[in-house]
């Protein structure tokens, strides 16, 4: 996982939604226009790679190795303090933080269909993201520097050592403006703060073909691309979250529907996804545990292909009221990375795969079939949905709130 955890999110919202007739087409010369306002929960932590539940924090040192870049005078400061005592140099510590976030994601989805045939139906989607990301800090060590000068005015010979001492006790813990000079001056990060973004998503055109209608079962296809057209991640910005991940996508896609009686019915998804190859600015880590680093460099991203398979049953109460859970599994396989830095396309790779498990519960009030029965005057429906993570790796916990709107005509 890269930063705080948060590059998952911009794949996880689309207008679609998987219920029970899943291989209904539009019919011919009909319009579909469909809202979706999808509020997610505050987002505080993800699964990580053993499916246990993390937080989305990191921990900053404030010792003599991530500080002596912060300038000329504490170079030579810490270079002095090296050379007199190796081993205070590596004890020493001012303090250390923990940098937490909080997300939160409102999401706009617009959607469009058109029946071309009574088979064939073309559509698209494109979402637009408010996103806000509040960090706090939390010390959980304090500074040490007092034991650290006595130690060099022990281990000392001359008045250099004893002024190194004393210069070290007078040093007062870390604070929050020691953290933001160690990842400004000395990593090249902007400055750690709330984050609040908004944009357009990647945006989805597809195509939809009913193979087979038997009334009580059917089987459609679909196939499609996704543009990249959303913001990218930012390697300069810790805290920042993508809408989108910057390549083409290309997907196929199989939905199966049964119809058990005039009140149950069950529909079922699969949609396989390939991720095009191309070529980003990361930041190059230095070990597989963390991707922050003071340098950045050009790869060759591969994210990993996803699967993402649907399961949902739908129980029609009466002709305008119906109510489907469903449960979710999203799958992406590891990524590869390609480029000069040896180890880095390693490091990046480690722990790259992602599985997400996903519990659905959907209302939805409709007035299609009473628009067939000439009871209604417009075909429209409105679906409630509430769904949450229930398990997964790399991806983070939440749960979502949305609110949907179609129209035909």
């Amino acid at each position: 996982m890269g930063k705080f955890g948060l590059l998952a999110l911009g794949s996880l919202f689309v207008v679609s939604s998987a219920y029970a007739q899943v291989h209904r087409t539009l019919p011919k010369g009909v319009r579909l226009l469909a809202y979706r306002n999808v509020n997610t929960t505050k987002i505080d932590a993800t699964y990580n790679q053993a499916q246990a539940v993390t937080p989305l924090s990191y921990n900053i040192n404030a010792n003599a190795a991530t500080l002596e870049s912060a300038g000329t005078a504490a170079k030579l400061y810490f270079e002095q303090l090296q050379a007199i005592s190796p081993e205070a140099y590596d004890q020493l510590t001012f303090g250390e933080f923990n940098v937490s976030a909080v997300a939160q994601v409102q999401v706009h989805g617009f959607g469009g269909g058109y029946g071309i045939t009574e088979k064939l139906t073309v559509y698209g989607i494109l979402p637009y993201y408010t996103a806000n990301v509040n960090m706090k800090y939390k010390q959980i060590r304090g500074s040490n520097s007092q034991e650290i000068a006595d130690q060099v005015q022990l281990a000392g010979q001359g008045d250099i050592d004893s002024t190194l001492g004393n210069i070290t006790s007078s040093i007062p813990s870390a604070t929050g403006n020691v953290v933001q000079s160690v990842l400004v001056n000395t990593y090249g990060y902007q400055e750690i703060g709330d984050w609040q973004g908004s944009g357009y998503g990647d945006f989805e055109l597809g195509a939809m073909y009913r193979l087979i209608d038997r009334g009580t079962w059917g089987f459609a296809v679909s196939s499609g691309l996704v543009a990249p057209t959303g913001r990218q991640d930012d390697p300069d910005i810790l805290q920042d979250i993508a809408f989108g991940d910057g390549q083409w996508d290309a997907f196929v896609e199989g939905a199966y529907g049964y119809v058990l009686n005039d009140s149950l019915m069950f529909g079922t998804t699969l949609r396989y996804t390939y991720q095009a190859p191309t070529e980003k600015t990361l930041r190059i880590p230095t070990s597989r545990d963390s991707t922050i680093s003071d340098t950045k460099g050009d790869f060759v991203v591969k994210y990993g292909d996803r699967l993402d398979a649907v399961l949902s049953s739908t129980y029609t109460i009466n002709d305008w009221f119906s109510l489907t859970p469903a449960y979710e599994v999203n799958y992406q396989m590891p990524s590869e990375y390609s480029s000069a830095y040896g180890p880095a396309d390693g490091y990046l790779e480690y722990n790259s795969d992602r599985i997400g498990h996903v519990g659905r519960m959907s209302a939805s009030i409709s007035s299609i079939q009473p628009f067939l029965k000439k009871k209604f005057a417009l075909p429209a429906q409105i679906n409630f949905n509430v769904q949450q993570t229930l398990a997964g790796k790399n991806v983070p916990k939440m749960g979502r709130f949305e609110v949907e709107l179609r129209m035909l005509f």
